[in-house]
């Protein structure tokens, strides 16, 4: 744990640090509160102990400005004082302080206070970490790994409103892995899975800008964002989209297709924002999509030219 000790007494820095140091804690101090403030701006801190007594910034309004510093992240913070009154202690937790230490400072006692702010420490760490996680698997699709369906919206609709503005194409493109239904009624529930982060894997793989997204919106359905693309770009990306998922050349013998897994591509490219809302566009995708599906019929097998469809909004 790195603390920094706030103390304007020459003597009692190298008392305190020496404690600090014997309890196999990193120390840094700082000389009075103006000092304080710089090195938590310059290199932060683990814990802080801070002198209340100190000639130009005070402990309480070094604490003060240090809080509002840090905003929502939470360092925990020690008073050392003479005082020992309710109104003294009020007025350091009113501030921002955690503890107090009344002064002589017994070593014993600052060895318990740091072994407490440890243990707040870790648990703030550990609830940090899982929020954290839970964040992550808010964003995305725990199986294939590319965005939930959520947050691909989150940031499709941000995406949208910015070309908008810029007066810059998007196209849209809703891809669907073909008989997944008879795929699972046929293979092992862990087959279907594999073949679905397959297929994911590859989409992710053939969009190669960075502005380029993928989310998943139900089973076997993916859709793709696709910034500053015109119709013809977009049905390039299909392309490579179509040729990537066949090379995988899983076998799926209930398919009416090509005997192998495959996928149908619906899509809509929009030249001017502004007039199509990102549902809108969406949904056109959506309904092309379907389109393909019903004009392939279930004895056409499905070349890269029949399984995709495309328009292109003004």
């Amino acid at each position: 744990m790195h603390v920094l000790l706030v103390e304007d007494s020459q003597t009692l820095q190298k008392e305190l640090a020496d404690y600090i140091t014997n309890a196999d804690h990193k120390v840094t101090v700082a000389k009075d509160g103006e000092t304080a403030v710089q090195m938590m701006e310059l290199n932060g801190a683990d814990l802080i102990i801070c002198d209340v007594e100190m000639p130009g910034l005070n402990g309480y309004e070094t604490v003060s400005i240090i809080r509002e510093a840090l905003g929502e992240y939470w360092v925990p913070i020690i008073f050392l004082t003479k005082r020992n009154t309710v109104e003294d202690f009020l007025q350091g937790i009113q501030v921002g302080a955690d503890d107090y230490i009344i002064k002589p400072i017994n070593e014993k006692v600052l060895h318990a206070k740091l072994k407490i702010m440890e243990r707040f420490i870790i648990m703030q760490q550990q609830l940090n970490e899982a929020l954290n996680a839970h964040e992550k698997s808010q964003k995305f699709d725990p199986l294939t790994q590319v965005y939930s369906k959520a947050h691909f919206l989150e940031l499709a609709k941000l995406q949208w409103t910015i070309l908008t503005r810029q007066q810059q194409p998007a196209s849209i493109l809703v891809i669907e892995i073909d008989y997944l239904n008879e795929f699972r009624q046929h293979y092992e529930s862990e087959a279907t899975d594999a073949c679905i982060q397959k297929v994911a894997h590859k989409l992710s793989s053939s969009i190669h800008r960075p502005g380029d997204f993928v989310g998943r919106i139900s089973d076997g359905q993916f859709v793709v964002m696709l910034p500053e693309t015109s119709k013809s770009g977009s049905e390039k990306v299909a392309e490579r989209v179509l040729s990537q998922v066949e090379s995988l050349n899983i076998e799926h013998k209930k398919s009416r297709a090509l005997g192998v897994v495959s996928i149908s591509v619906g899509g809509q490219s929009v030249i001017s924002l502004k007039d199509t809302p990102l549902a809108e566009a969406i949904q056109v995708a959506h309904q092309n999509l379907e389109t393909v599906q019903q004009d392939t019929g279930n004895d056409f097998v499905i070349t890269k030219k029949s399984s995709m469809k495309f328009n292109s909004a003004k």
